[in-house]
């Protein structure tokens, strides 16, 4: 699986997440929409998808609106992205040295973040915290 770039859907869709994740309650489309950045149809759209995906669940009405479908803890990274890539895959790349080389530079970094956790990068970091993706993904796989 390559990421070199994630579509625009798929990162305001792990915003969603982490959003969700980070709130730990319900909450409406448009709270969510204003929080990421992006417009509330494409939310909504977002939203739609993981449902359908089950990541998230949601409830009409006043009181309602959408939560997580399990733990933060229990969703990865990398079950959001297989999600949203096997349904709008990147464009192919052309096959050159360079673009070989970059893909094995950053496969260990893939390979780490698909691991953490919803709960791990939705969690609110102290500036001065520095700890690599792999020390965070390793902490995120003891904890699941």
């Amino acid at each position: 699986m390559t990421w070199l770039a994630f579509p625009k859907r798929l990162q305001s869709a792990l915003k969603a997440l982490c959003c969700l994740a980070q709130s730990g309650r319900e909450m409406h489309s448009q709270k969510i929409a204003a929080r990421i950045g992006v417009s509330n149809a494409e939310t909504a759209k977002i939203l739609q998808l993981l449902v359908w995906g089950g990541f998230v669940t949601s409830r009409r009405g006043t009181k309602g609106g959408f939560h997580l479908s399990s733990s933060a803890n229990r969703i990865t990274m990398g079950q959001g992205i297989d999600f949203f890539l096997a349904r709008h895959p990147v464009e192919p790349e052309e096959r050159s040295p360079v673009m070989s080389v970059l893909r094995e530079s950053i496969a260990p970094c893939q390979r780490a973040f698909a691991r953490l956790s919803l709960a791990a990068v939705a969690r609110p970091r102290k500036r001065r915290e520095k700890r690599s993706v792999t020390d965070a993904a390793n902490k995120s796989a003891k904890t699941t």
